[in-house]
């Protein structure tokens, strides 16, 4: 008994000097081997977590990455549409397609029957004439003429030029921006875009007074009077009324107007012809004309166009002038003093009456 319990101190001591050990290298910062035995074993098994716990901080990042998609997509939505809508070139097409009105058939301007000669406005803008003293050669991007004496000639560009004898020459050659012309012997009439009017030449019985003129869509000149035909119908003068050719207040629904030298003569709506003034060669006898679609009056005879091409006069026909019962496929006419110039469909020129200057010599 008294050896086992030796025993039990001997191994109590022993065990209490193993405790000690530890105790006493932990208070002195001499013994350091163990620390640095057992921290590699706790710093990798703490960086482990370390490294797991980063996982869901990155994982968390995707759902924000995510979420940032659909804002992007409303805000490229929410940009588009307003300018789709703002962008709708739908009335602007509309507008730009209207269509315009189909070139009419009748070539009103494109010839023109003078005193002495004839001239025509060539395809390319040029103008030829019968008679060879009134052609004038360097004219280019006519595209209206009108003769008397001399030959006027409209331009492209709203200028006015003159060949042979017109007066007040240096006062037309001043205008701009007109849209329609006529001649007579003393004087020519011009028509603005604005539909105000001016003349030129002698002023002796107030033909020139037209200043007060608005509204209008046609002009004509006959020997001492001028003529305007307004966008209602109506039809406005100045100058002499010794004949009566002013004589025009109670006219209406007018298209087109035409002046002799003592007359004038008015197409209507529905293709039938008035006139007042001189005629004492039945250059007034139109009451009875129907489906004409374009009118000129010369000094004594009154031709009309029908809309199937046949032409009709009425006047004097002391020279033939009036003989042109035969011609079809007509889309001009033009009446001068003694003779009546025709345009044909197919650009040829037909023309009767007087010849004495060969104003007549127009089949080639």
């Amino acid at each position: 008994m008294k050896k086992l319990v030796g025993a039990v101190l001997v191994v109590l001591l022993i065990w209490s000097l193993c405790m000690a050990i530890p105790v006493r290298a932990t208070e002195s910062t001499e013994f350091t081997a163990p620390t640095l035995e057992t921290e590699p074993v706790p710093a990798e098994e703490t960086t482990l977590p370390t490294e797991e716990t980063t996982l869901p901080a990155e994982e968390t990042a995707l759902p924000t990455e995510e979420t940032t998609l659909p804002v992007e997509e409303t805000i490229s939505e929410t940009q588009v549409i307003p300018e789709e809508t703002e962008a709708e070139p739908v009335p602007e097409e509309a507008e730009a397609t209207v269509p315009e009105e189909p070139e009419s058939p009748w070539k009103t301007g494109k010839i023109a029957a003078g005193a002495y000669h004839s001239a025509w406005i060539r395809e390319d803008g040029t103008v030829g004439t019968a008679s060879a003293d009134r052609v004038p050669n360097q004219w280019r991007g006519i595209r209206q003429i009108a003769a008397y004496l001399g030959t006027v000639g409209l331009k492209e560009d709203g200028t006015v030029v003159v060949a042979g004898e017109v007066r007040d020459k240096d006062n037309i050659g001043s205008w701009l921006d007109i849209v329609d012309i006529d001649a007579n012997e003393n004087n020519t009439i011009g028509l603005t875009s604005q539909g105000t009017v001016v003349v030129a030449g002698y002023n002796t019985y107030g033909q020139c007074d037209v200043s007060s003129w608005t509204d209008v869509v046609d002009v004509a000149m006959g020997y001492r009077t001028a003529y305007g035909l307004t966008a209602d119908g109506k039809v406005l003068t100045a100058g002499s009324n010794g004949a009566g050719q002013r004589n025009v207040d109670s006219w209406s629904n007018i298209t087109a107007i035409s002046a002799g030298n003592y007359h004038v003569v008015g197409l209507k709506e529905d293709g039938s012809v008035v006139a007042r003034g001189r005629n004492d060669s039945g250059q007034c006898d139109v009451e009875f004309w129907e489906d004409i679609v374009a009118i000129s009056a010369g000094p004594s005879h009154t031709v009309g166009l029908r809309s199937d091409g046949t032409v009709i006069a009425t006047g004097s026909n002391k020279y033939g002038q009036c003989s042109v019962g035969g011609w079809t496929d007509i889309v001009a006419v033009s009446a001068g003093m003694y003779h009546t110039l025709g345009l044909r469909s197919d650009g040829t020129l037909v023309a009767v009456g007087s010849n004495g200057c060969g104003q007549c010599v127009v089949s080639n």
